[in-house]
C-alpha cells in the first residue's frame, strides 16, 4: 500500500473540521492513544470507498479508468472500480461490486461484512460468508477474491480516513483502531501506531461456512 494519502480523504478530513464535525487532534498523539472519531455518512461513503476500490487494484495516481481486467488462467473477469457501492447497518456493511464476463455480461455482487455496532464495538475485526452473493459462474471462480477486494476496499477507505486525520508524536500517520457500524453510516477512531506496528494497522476478517 502506498504511505501517500489521497487528496480526496484529505479534502474530506478538512471539510469535516471547517464544519465542526471534526476538531484537529492532539499536537503529541503518543502510541496506542485514540484521537477523535471520524463519521462518515452513509450517502458520503460510497464515493471515498471508490477511492479505495482504485487503491485495491493497485492505481494510486489519478486516472479516468473505470475499471480492470482479473485473469485467472483462461478465464477474464473485468471489475468496475467506478460502480463499487456501499450500504451501512446496524453492524453491517455491505459492499457490492459490478463484474463482467463473456459469460455471464454484466452483473453484480453483493459482499456482507459484520462488525461492530454502536452498542456492540469489535476494533477492525469482522467476519464475513466464505461465497458472496452472485452468479455462480461467477462465484466459482472469482468468489474468494472478490471477498478480499471488497474487505481491501473497506480498509483501504478508514485506513486513508486515518492517515488524513494526522500523524503521531513520532511523525507517523493515523491508523485505524476501531471501525462501527450503524444505518447512519460508519464511525472510525484513528489511533497512533503502537512502537511494533510496521503497518498501517493489523485486522482479522473471518469466513462464515
Amino acid at each position: 500500500m502506498s504511505g501517500s494519502v489521497a487528496g480526496e480523504y484529505a479534502t474530506f478530513i478538512a471539510d469535516a473540521r471547517k464544519l465542526d464535525r471534526l476538531p484537529p487532534p492532539p499536537e503529541r498523539l503518543a502510541s496506542g492513544q485514540v484521537t477523535d472519531s471520524v463519521f462518515v455518512r452513509a450517502k458520503e461513503a460510497t464515493g471515498l470507498l471508490q477511492v479505495a476500490a482504485k487503491r485495491a487494484a493497485g492505481l494510486y495516481r489519478p486516472t479516468k479508468r473505470t475499471e480492470v481486467v482479473w485473469v485467472e488462467g483462461d478465464s477474464e473477469l473485468a471489475v468496475r472500480m467506478a460502480g463499487v457501492q456501499i450500504e451501512t447497518d446496524d453492524g453491517l456493511v455491505t459492499v457490492t461490486i459490478p463484474v463482467r464476463c463473456d459469460q455471464s455480461g454484466p452483473v453484480t455482487v453483493e459482499v456482507n461484512f459484520a462488525m461492530g455496532a454502536d452498542d456492540a464495538p469489535a476494533g477492525l475485526f469482522a467476519s464475513t460468508f466464505r461465497r458472496p452473493i452472485g452468479p455462480r459462474l461467477v462465484i466459482d471462480t472469482w468468489g474468494d477474491a472478490l471477498v478480499a477486494y471488497a474487505w481491501q476496499c473497506v480498509l483501504g477507505m478508514v485506513a486513508g480516513l486515518s492517515a488524513a486525520v494526522g500523524k503521531d508524536s513520532r511523525g507517523n500517520l493515523l491508523v485505524p483502531a476501531e471501525i462501527v457500524a450503524s444505518k447512519d453510516g460508519l464511525r472510525i477512531v484513528p489511533m497512533a501506531r503502537h512502537r511494533f506496528s510496521g503497518s498501517s494497522g493489523l485486522t482479522t476478517t473471518r469466513r462464515r461456512s
